[in-house]
C-alpha cells in the first residue's frame, strides 16, 4: 500500500517553537457579579450611594454618588445637631432621593472591564461599613427617637418623631433631654430640666420654686382640650385644660396644666451636683422627678433639637404641621 504524500501546508517545527506563548494559554474565567448584586448592595450600603457601582466597575459614578450621599448625610448631622429644622427636612428629603436616584441608577447600569475577583465579599464590606457608620452616628452624634406617651404635650405629642443631639454638653434648665431612666436604664425617658446640681427645688401649688424664687406663669388666654392618644380606651372623651408659659432661667415655653386633677407638689430638695430635676411639660400628668427623685447625669442621651415626623392616631394622620418644628 502506498504511503501518503506530505502535507505541503503542515507547519514546521520552527514554527511550532517560535508561536506565541499567549495563543496556547487560557484565559480564566472569573464570574461578574449580577445587576441583582450590585443592586443589592447600593440598597443596603446607603449612604455609600455609589457602592453597586464599584462592583459594576464604574469608578466614576462610584465616586460621585458616594461623595454625594456623604454629603447629604452630613448635612443631615449638622441640620439636627444645630436644631436647624426646616434644614432638616430638606436634608432628608434630598438624602431619600439621593438613594432612590443612586438605586435606580445603579439598576440599569451595565458593567464594564473584567469582574472583580470575591465581588461578593466587596460587597459585604460596603453593607458592613454603612451599618458601622450609622450606628456610630447613632451613638455619638444623632439618635432617631418616637415619642409613646403624653407626659410632654404641648411640647412633644404622642406619635411625634425626634432627632436628639448626642455627645458631652452642658445640660441647662430649659432644655428638653432624653435619659435612661434612673429605677430601670433600659428604658428612655424624656422630660424637662427644671433644676440642676446645686439648686434648692420646691413645687408648690403646682409652680417649681427654684432657690426661693416662683418661676413665672403667664397664662394662655386659648381654648384647651386634651386627649391622651396612648390611652387603651378607644374614643376617650377630652379633659379640659390650661396653657401657661413659664419661664426658667430666660427660656420660655408653654406647658399644660389640668384643673380638674390636684396639682402634685414636691417639698424642698437641694439638688445632688450632678443631678437634674426633671418635670414634664403636661405638669398634672407626668411621671417625672416628683415621684422618682433626680436623674444623674451620666444618665443623660442628648437634648432632643428637631421633630423630623409626626403621625397621630388612625383618625389624625400625619401631623404635616409639626413636621420640621424645633423643639422649644
Amino acid at each position: 500500500m502506498a504511503a501518503e504524500p506530505p502535507n505541503p501546508y503542515a507547519p514546521t517545527d520552527a514554527l511550532s517553537h517560535d508561536a506565541p506563548k499567549h495563543q496556547k494559554a487560557e484565559v480564566p474565567v472569573v464570574h461578574d457579579p449580577s445587576r441583582f448584586g450590585a443592586f443589592v448592595v447600593a440598597i443596603f450600603a446607603q449612604p455609600i450611594a455609589g457602592a453597586g457601582f464599584y462592583l459594576l466597575r464604574r469608578p466614576r459614578r462610584f465616586v460621585g454618588w458616594t461623595a454625594v450621599g456623604l454629603l447629604v448625610r452630613a448635612l443631615l448631622i449638622v441640620a439636627a445637631r444645630a436644631a436647624l429644622a426646616k434644614l432638616c427636612v430638606i436634608a432628608m428629603a434630598l438624602m431619600l432621593l439621593t438613594g432612590l436616584a443612586s438605586i435606580a441608577d445603579t439598576a440599569i447600569a451595565k458593567p464594564r472591564g473584567v469582574a472583580l475577583k470575591h465581588g461578593w465579599l466587596v460587597g459585604l464590606l460596603f453593607i458592613f461599613a454603612s451599618v458601622g457608620s450609622s450606628l456610630c452616628t447613632r451613638i455619638w452624634l444623632v439618635e432617631a427617637f418616637q415619642i409613646p406617651a403624653g407626659s410632654m404635650i404641648p411640647a412633644l405629642l404622642v406619635g411625634d418623631h425626634i432627632f436628639v443631639k448626642k455627645g458631652p454638653a452642658r445640660v441647662e434648665r430649659g432644655d428638653v433631654i432624653v435619659f435612661k431612666f434612673p429605677m430601670d436604664p433600659s428604658t428612655d425617658y424624656v422630660k424637662r430640666v427644671v433644676a440642676i446640681g446645686g439648686d434648692t427645688i420646691e413645687v408648690r401649688n403646682g409652680v417649681p420654686v427654684i432657690n426661693g424664687v416662683p418661676l413665672e406663669h403667664q397664662p394662655l388666654e386659648q381654648p384647651c382640650s386634651y386627649r391622651d392618644d396612648a390611652s387603651p380606651i378607644p374614643d376617650e372623651p377630652a379633659e379640659p385644660c390650661k396653657l401657661v408659659r413659664e419661664t426658667n432661667a430666660g427660656r420660655t415655653y408653654t406647658i399644660m396644666l389640668q384643673p380638674d386633677r390636684p396639682a402634685i407638689d414636691h417639698p424642698r430638695t437641694v439638688v445632688p451636683p450632678n443631678g437634674l430635676f426633671m418635670l414634664g411639660d403636661n405638669r398634672d400628668n407626668s411621671y417625672d422627678s416628683r415621684r422618682w427623685g433626680t436623674v444623674d447625669t451620666d444618665l443623660v442621651k442628648g437634648k432632643a433639637t428637631v421633630i423630623w415626623y409626626s403621625r397621630g392616631a388612625s383618625k389624625t394622620g400625619i401631623r404635616w404641621s409639626r413636621i420640621g418644628r424645633g423643639v422649644e
